[in-house]
């Protein structure tokens, strides 16, 4: 049998060498995907590691109230943790300190002492020089200004003399949050914990932590920080440094012992690090559905090639049984045949796909997602170009064709599993099961195979039209399209391939988008500037414009309770706030039924802006306050302003405190903005049942139209509350009940806007569906430590910056308003959006000015749609397309090939009957187009079909849930018509070729022959 083969595959080489050609395609295919899904895979989580941003991956051990002669070992001891934490990876430690608050000599008040490794990166120094060695120290601003210190000068706080080498200011977004004072560098009123006494804070008092250490002091917090150096790594490595980080915070207690109160290791690591794994996982689940395709479809040209293979063989098949040779004989040397065949592919393919699947990776979206690799072999990618090369050519030992499959019944047995892979796909919110990856495949072989029911009827339609033409080529094209089973042989390979290749790239342009559309939303805006203090000493929104030239906004972006509700088992419900009056311009993301977010700000915007009394930025405001009755406890009074900038950002300016004595106060600093609401609060120790009637007066030039109002709660105790205006003068009065509730507020409230009352606010479909809500429904907010009530104006699909998240949607301006009537002018503002942004470089003009972190819409595109973790789908799919093509060029030309050749006697017949070379061509021309052209259109439907089925199902967000906003199934017609375009010019253009070589040749020869 083996002598047999030899001699026949000899004897047949172009015949095998097609064979060969296909199942080397689809194995290399199948070759690609599996080194996509492990040598890239694996390379993938590594590149994503080294790419996080060091704040996600750093781990930090938190301790307090250490005493003084354990600090040094406590030091020591979490620093060592730490490391060993970290292993095998190198990491860097960083330390922040603070001590005990102590006495600071010849001051009222208290100061500490601190530690903060790497100053230079945290603050931006004013005046003078770092500290350098024992005894120096550096000053914030404010510290520096209210104890009228400077460079050169000294100060004892405790026990330690010190001599202040500089003067800086605290840098946004670089830890201060973490200070004792938060980086305010003062506090009028700081209350400690342990002593419950209020007084005057100061500090840092900025030293090095072996000069803190040196000085014997008890530590009130301490906190060391590792960054590890993951920029080379192997998964072994990330899990050992994962399952490290999350033992060290049960280890961390039993280092320290009692020697150190709250202890604790916090780290996001572990958590990057699996989801890196999870989001890989669901790209691995993608890709091998873009390799089932490939199988299928290989499968599909082996098994047309099969039955051609047999066609071509039944006379010698004949021949060899007339002879004897038995069932399982000519089984034997069939199956010797495949196999060799098998690893004859595979041979070829495993090279092939290593050099392929290297050259892809040198080509975006792998080079730009870092994944660029050498040719080389993994285990997978053998077991898979093997097992797949042997399951291919099992094909071909069982031939069949497209009408006895639709005569079984397998075309609707596809469909039925297909409709099953579509359901599980709707269900599933997480990894792929086995049904889901094959649903893909299931869907586009059932509507390829039952397309060609359609084909029969058509062709028979077809046949009656032409035999009106009395010319004979066209009739007898459309007779034998008709009549003839083997006609559309090709019809599954070719409906199948067309259809796969259209599904490819609308897939591609889906995902694509979707990625963009989840970028926008993610990010809410062009630019997104998030820091946990904005204060008065950093830009101003002037300054943020300038720095991007878009339009600029304050933004409200924190965690809040709606009512008694948390959220559930998920996270806070989240507020979101910005300037709804240029939504257009600043919001970013998708909404459904063609709203724009221009149409949800209509009904979330004020009906006029609020406008104030300009205040020059070096003016001084002078204050007076006075009652007319006398009283044994003095009524004191701590005037808040509140100052409106050109970017409408909005800043208190507190005055300090000041008892009703009729003494005139001047107060700096509180320039340079629209005044807009003023806020009197007034505080009385004592207890006397009786009113008093107070006069605040305040020198300002300009006017406006006030709304006067007593804020809650308990607004009754602070009564006939009013504000006029007289000789560039403000004249605040009314009656403060000094006795009733204690928890009364007493708090006279002026602004030029009026009461906004009800907060109209958008939601998201998931708070909207958490609380049983709709349009029109009233719920309770809180913002910090103030109850605002609101109304729900919309329901929205996701909320900007807090995708698929329970959160609200308000305008800044109206949120601010109704905080600022009840008397709370503390607008928790948590960063900038600029939208529209037309200077070159504005996140990096935006990173100089320290703000904060500095989000981009473009960055964040670029991550999830060419992100190491996201690029090996677009690469897989890039590579279905031209496999599709070659493989349906490739059935092509095997099906009129073996067509054109089995009717060698039949055009010789012709010829015999007189017809013209000319007149067969065009015969054969007909009958083949007439047959095959349609199917391509078949297969442009069935991709359309499947990508509006599958494609919302298929493309997931980066940690594997539905994306929000919902896929939208996208169409791109340049692509599809250019692929489209190409497809029917190739077929032809090869149906023209096998044609014309073919009848060339064709003469009346086999007529004599067969006499």
């Amino acid at each position: 049998m083996l002598r047999l083969v030899l001699r026949r595959g000899r004897a047949q080489w172009p015949l095998l060498a097609s064979l060969l050609a296909v199942v080397t395609v689809g194995t290399t295919l199948l070759g690609v995907c599996a080194l996509l899904m492990s040598r890239t895979a694996g390379q993938a989580v590594s590149v994503a590691a080294a790419r996080a941003p060091v704040t996600d991956l750093d781990a930090t051990a938190y301790s307090s109230d250490i005493a003084a002669e354990d600090a040094p070992a406590v030091v020591a001891d979490t620093r060592t943790l730490l490391t060993s934490a970290m292993q095998p990876f190198r990491s860097t430690l960083s330390a922040r300190a603070a001590s005990d608050m102590s006495d600071i000599s010849g001051r009222s008040g208290k100061g500490y002492l601190a530690a903060v490794d790497g100053l230079p990166s945290r603050a931006t120094l004013v005046d003078g020089a770092w500290p350098q060695g024992a005894g120096e120290t550096l000053l914030l601003e404010p510290t520096a200004t209210r104890l009228r210190l400077s460079p050169g000068d000294h100060v004892r706080v405790g026990d330690a003399d010190l001599t202040v080498t500089g003067i800086a200011t605290a840098d946004a977004g670089t830890g201060w949050d973490r200070d004792l004072l938060e980086g305010a560098g003062y506090d009028p009123d700081y209350s400690d914990i342990d002593s419950l006494r209020h007084f005057p804070a100061y500090g840092p008092f900025l030293i090095s932590l072996d000069d803190l250490l040196a000085r014997h002091v008890g530590l009130t917090r301490l906190e060391i920080t590792a960054q590890p150096d993951l920029t080379v790594s192997t998964q072994r490595d990330l899990d050992t440094v994962t399952d490290g980080v999350l033992a060290a915070d049960r280890r961390y207690s039993g280092v320290l012992g009692d020697r150190a109160h709250f202890t604790r290791v916090a780290s996001t690591l572990p958590h990057v690090l699996l989801t890196a794994k999870s989001q890989q996982r669901v790209t691995d689940g993608a890709v091998l559905a873009v390799a089932v395709i490939g199988i299928v479809l290989t499968g599909t040209a082996l098994a047309l090639a099969g039955r051609l293979t047999a066609g071509v063989r039944a006379a010698e098949t004949d021949l060899l049984t007339a002879l004897g040779t038995s069932r399982l004989q000519l089984l034997r040397t069939a199956a010797i045949e495949a196999v060799a065949l098998a690893l004859l592919a595979a041979a070829l393919a495993l090279p092939l796909s290593s050099l392929l699947h290297a050259a892809l990776s040198h080509v975006a979206p792998l080079a730009d997602a870092g994944l660029s690799n050498t040719p080389a072999v993994t285990k997978l990618q053998v077991l898979s170009v093997v097992l797949g090369a042997l399951a291919l050519t099992v094909v071909l030992l069982t031939p069949f064709s497209a009408q006895s499959r639709a005569r079984v019944g397998i075309d609707l047995l596809l469909a039925v599993f297909a409709a099953a892979g579509w359901w599980q796909l709707r269900a599933v919110t997480g990894s792929a099961d086995l049904l889901q990856v094959l649903a893909p495949a299931l869907l586009l072989t059932a509507g390829a195979t039952l397309s060609l029911r359609l084909i029969p009827p058509g062709l028979a339609l077809a046949d009656r039209l032409a035999q009106r033409s009395r010319a004979l080529p066209v009739p007898l094209a459309m007779f034998e399209a008709a009549r003839r089973p083997r006609a559309t042989a090709a019809g599954l390979l070719l409906c199948l391939a067309c259809a796969a290749a259209t599904f490819g790239a609308a897939f591609d342009a889906t995902w694509a988008r979707s990625q963009r559309d989840q970028a926008a939303l993610t990010v809410g805006t062009d630019i997104a500037v998030t820091t946990s203090a904005l204060d008065r000493s950093g830009p101003s929104g002037s300054a943020v414009s300038e720095a991007t030239g878009g339009v600029v906004s304050p933004v409200v972006n924190r965690g809040i309770p709606v009512g008694q509700w948390l959220g559930g088992s998920g996270a806070a419900p989240r507020l979101v706030a910005v300037d709804m009056t240029r939504a257009s311009s600043l919001l970013r993301g998708r909404l459904d039924g063609g709203r724009t977010w221009s149409s949800v700000a209509t009904g979330l915007i004020p009906a006029r802006p609020a406008t104030g009394i300009e205040i020059p930025a070096d003016a001084t405001i002078t204050l007076t306050a006075a009652t007319t009755v006398s009283i044994p406890a003095p009524i004191i009074v701590t005037p808040h302003l509140l100052l409106q900038d050109a970017a409408g950002r909005r800043t208190p300016c507190v005055a300090p405190p000041m008892a009703l004595d009729g003494r005139s106060r001047p107060l700096t600093g509180c320039g340079g903005g629209s005044l807009i609401a003023i806020s009197l609060p007034f505080t009385f120790d004592g207890y006397a049942e009786t009113s008093a009637p107070f006069t605040v007066t305040m020198t300002v030039t300009g006017s406006a139209d006030w709304s006067v109002t007593s804020a809650e709660p308990v607004p009754g105790q602070l009564t006939d509350p009013a504000l006029t205006t007289a000789g560039g003068k403000l004249v605040m009065t009314g009656q403060i009940r000094l006795g009733g509730p204690p928890e009364a507020a007493r708090t006279l409230v002026a602004t030029t806007f009026a009461d906004p009352g009800v907060l109209p606010v958008a939601v998201s479909t998931a708070l909207a569906d958490g609380l049983g809500v709709a349009p029109g429904s009233q719920l309770t907010i809180a913002v910090g430590t103030t109850t605002l009530p609101v109304r729900i104006a919309a329901v929205v699909p996701g909320v900007p910056s807090a995708p698929g998240a329970a959160a609200l949607l308000a305008d800044v301006d109206m949120l601010s308003r109704a905080l600022a009537v009840r008397g709370d002018f503390a607008t928790p503002v948590d960063g900038w959006w600029i939208g529209e942004p037309t200077r070159p470089d504005a996140a990096g003009r935006l990173a100089a000015l320290h703000l904060g972190t500095v989000t981009t819409r473009a960055a964040e595109t670029s991550r999830l749609a060419a992100g190491p973790l996201r690029a090996g789908l677009p690469a897989a799919l890039h590579l279905l397309i031209p496999a599709a093509v070659l493989l349906l060029l490739a059935g092509v030309v095997l099906h009129v090939t073996y067509d054109l050749r089995t009717r060698r006697t039949e055009t010789s017949r012709l010829r015999g009957m007189g017809l013209t070379r000319r007149e067969i061509r065009t015969t054969l021309l007909a009958q083949h187009a007439v047959a095959l052209l349609p199917l391509l259109a078949m297969g442009a439907a069935v991709g359309a079909l499947a990508t509006r089925l599958l494609t919302p199902l298929l493309v997931r967000s980066d940690t594997g849930a539905v994306p929000v906003p919902g896929v939208v199934p996208l169409w791109p017609w340049p692509t599809e018509s250019t692929l489209l375009a190409f497809l029917l010019v190739a077929v032809a253009g090869l149906l023209a070729t096998v044609v014309l070589l073919q009848t060339a040749r064709s003469t009346a020869a086999p007529l004599r022959e067969l006499s």
